[in-house]
C-alpha cells in the first residue's frame, strides 16, 4: 500500500461534504445530516490513516 493512499479518505470526505451541502440546499434535512456524518467519519479515517502512514 502506498504511503499516500490515505488521501482517498480525504477525497471521500470532500465528496460526502459536497453531497451534504447539496442535500441541505434542496431542503432534504435528514439526508444532509447523514451525509455530513459520513463526511466526518471519512475525515476521521483519513486523519487516522495519515498518522499511521507517518510511522
Amino acid at each position: 500500500m502506498s504511503r499516500n493512499s490515505y488521501r482517498i479518505w480525504f477525497l471521500g470526505a470532500a465528496a460526502w461534504f459536497f453531497d451534504a451541502v447539496l442535500a441541505l440546499h434542496h431542503h432534504a434535512l435528514s439526508r444532509g445530516v447523514l451525509a455530513a456524518v459520513v463526511s466526518a467519519l471519512f475525515l476521521a479515517a483519513g486523519m487516522f490513516f495519515k498518522k499511521q502512514a507517518g510511522r
